[in-house]
Parts: structure tokens; sequence; C-alpha cells
């Protein structure tokens, strides 16, 4: 028996950490039997798996993400995810609408945010980061007239599907109706695009089929909140219980980019890509029949002792190069630069309007999920407190 034999998806979303290290420690590429899939979870392996797609294609059969999202970006590999990363990436570049965004309204969003939160207390999470997420990519999509609610229930009911490793039937039927929903919507917005700048009317003029769009914008409203909606609210958290973090960001303002990366690192947002062997193989000394799915778990390799110096430690003078939060290779996440800055202007934002903001005791601050983590709520005070 094999330590997959023990694992099931509900002690991963409880609490992962424990489980990767010690089959980073004792089996590297472990089958998981209630996953269905291999998990591999060190550094160097997970680099291969993305340096070999001819080994380890990104066009599985079945795929979690072209069921709930249809065929996307992440489901095929080069030359086909090429041309569609062409398509889509210039608009979340720091040149295209992303930038102007960043420059002239992100600031106003994260403050008007702000004026509706309780002055006495709020979540970060529910009252802040998840609607300022949302709006972010509402308006870079040019979706922001649906309001920014709505593109929060698309991201948590797609999100709900592409978790659900395990196949719960009930899970899989959210995942459908809000595919459909989306569906719905993004068609009829494609349909009215014409020249407004946003990011959907540059996939209209740059030759993207509406198929090609809806899908791979339903796959940028699952991975594109999340991700800036936890790192929000990590980060707030780092700063409000680690009185040394704090300090240093205080003293030196620049320290805060080298804390989300840090924040990235440490907590991973997002868990795994997951890839299908193409023929019989060996990983790490491993058989892998052809066909078997091969799930790389990025939060994983993010602390793998042989790749990272003290890798459970939050290190702002860290110099060990990239993490893999966003992913390795071709498909690394093409909203990463705009993600960043969600999280770095909100929370600086948070913490010049509520400068004696604390934790608030009554709550404590609860990290949940494997595919995707991040807290359930972060419950602040804004005054100081006995």
């Amino acid at each position: 028996m094999g330590l997959g034999d023990s694992i099931s998806l509900a002690d991963l979303e409880r609490e992962p950490a424990p489980i990767l290290a010690r089959l980073r420690t004792q089996e590297p590429v472990c089958w998981v039997p209630a996953m269905d899939m291999w998990l591999v979870t060190r550094w160097d392996d997970v680099a291969f798996m993305e340096e070999h797609p001819e080994l380890f294609t990104a066009a599985t059969e079945p795929s979690f993400l072209a069921r709930t999202l249809g065929s996307n970006m992440l489901t095929c590999d080069p030359p086909v995810h090429t041309r569609l990363q062409e398509i889509m990436q210039p608009p979340f570049q720091p040149g295209g609408r992303s930038g102007e965004f960043v420059s002239n309204e992100l600031i106003g969003i994260a403050d008007r945010l702000l004026d509706a939160v309780d002055p006495a207390g709020f979540d970060v999470m529910a009252d802040y980061a998840q609607p300022l997420s949302a709006g972010a990519l509402a308006t870079v999509l040019g979706l922001d007239s649906y309001g920014f609610n709505r593109m929060w229930d698309w991201c948590e009911g797609l999100c709900t599907d592409l978790a659900n490793f395990e196949n719960d039937p009930d899970l899989a039927a959210i995942g459908e109706r809000t595919k459909a929903d989306l569906g719905a919507v993004l068609a009829e917005r494609i349909a009215k695009a014409g020249n407004d700048g946003s990011a959907i009317s540059w996939f209209v003029q740059n030759g993207a089929t509406t198929e090609e769009i809806v899908n791979n914008v339903r796959l940028m409203i699952s991975g594109g909140i999340n991700e800036p909606r936890d790192g929000i609210g990590l980060v707030a958290w780092l700063l409000l219980s680690e009185p040394s973090i704090a300090t240093a960001v205080d003293a030196e303002p620049t320290k805060m980019r080298r804390l989300i990366e840090e924040m990235f690192r440490v907590h991973s947002p997002v868990g795994t890509v997951t890839r299908q062997a193409t023929q019989d193989l060996e990983l790490a000394g491993v058989a892998i029949a052809k066909g078997d799915l091969v799930s790389g778990v990025l939060r994983s390799i993010n602390l793998d002792e042989s790749h990272w110096t003290n890798p459970d430690v939050i290190d702002l003078t860290r110099r060990e190069g990239s993490h893999a939060a966003f992913a390795l290779g071709a498909h690394r996440c093409l909203g990463e630069w705009l993600g960043r800055q969600e999280i770095r202007v909100g929370v600086e934002r948070l913490f010049a309007r509520f400068p004696n903001l604390r934790l608030d005791p009554s709550h404590e601050v609860e990290l949940h999920g494997f595919e995707f983590r991040g807290p359930r709520s972060v419950h602040v005070l804004t005054s100081v407190g006995a």
C-alpha cells in the first residue's frame, strides 16, 4: 500500500501542508486512488513535466478544465496554445488595458469599496478583497455593467466544479449551470463588442472566434479573481499577525513587493496543474502508464526543501528565483501582472484608510482549500484596542 491510498480530497482541502511534505520526502510521485491521478510534489519533477509537453500533454482526457470551461488555452499545447496566448495576453500587460486600468481606475475602485465598509470593523475578504478582485477583472474584460457580485458568482460556480476532483455530481451541476449562464452573457457581449477598448473587444478584433473568447474568458474568471482576492487577504493577515513583517514593510515600503512574492510562494492560492502521460514512461524512477493523469502540485514545489532555503519562512530578502504560484513554462498565467497590482494597491489602500487596523480577536483566520486556498474570512477592527 502506498501513501496515496490514505489520502482523501477532504484531507487536502483541510490542511495540505503536512501531507505534501510527507510525499516530497517519501513518495514524491504518488498515485492517489481517491483522485484517480498521480500527485507530483517536487520542483525538479514538475519542471521536467512542463519542459516536455510531448510526454505530459495539457490536452488531457478527461479534463476538469474542459468540462467546466470548454476547450481553452490551458487544455492545449503549442502551437495551438501559442496562437491563443498571443491573442489573449496583450490586454493584461502594462501596455494594454490592464496598465491603463491600474494607472487610472484601480485606486478609485478600492477607495469606493472602503468607503462602503462598516467603519468600526469588517471582513476584508467578503467586504473588500472579493469585490475588488471581481471588479478589477470585470472592468478590464468589459463586463463591469453586469455587476461585481455577478462576476464573483460566476467565479465561485466555476471554481466549485474545477476543484471537484472526486466528480461529485451535485458540484458538477453547479459548474454546468454557471458555464451556461456565463456563456450566454459572453455571447451577447461579444456580439456588441465594437471597438470599446475592453479586453473582449481586443480579442474580437485580433481574430479569436466566439467559442475561443467564451471559453478563455471563463478561464480568466475562474483563475483571475480567486488569486488576487486571496492574495489581498493573505497579505493583510500576514501584516496584522506578524509584527516583524509589518515593521520591515513600514521601514522600507518597497518590501511590499517582496512580501507579495513570498505570500504567493508560501501559500500558493492556486494549487495544481494537470497533465496526461502520452506514453508509458518513468518520472523520478516511478512507472507511469500512457493515459494516466499527472498533477503537478504547485503548492508543494513552492515549499520543496531541495529547492528553497527555509521554505516555510516568509523571507523578504530571499533571492532564490521565481516561485511557481503562476505555474511554469508555456502555460504560465497571463494575468499575473494585473493580479500583483491588485494585491499591492488593494493592501496599500486598506492600510492607508485604516492605519490602526487590527485583527478581530473574536474571529479566527482559517485557511481552507486545496486547488484554491485562502482565508475563509479576515475580520478586522479599525481602531486601537486594549
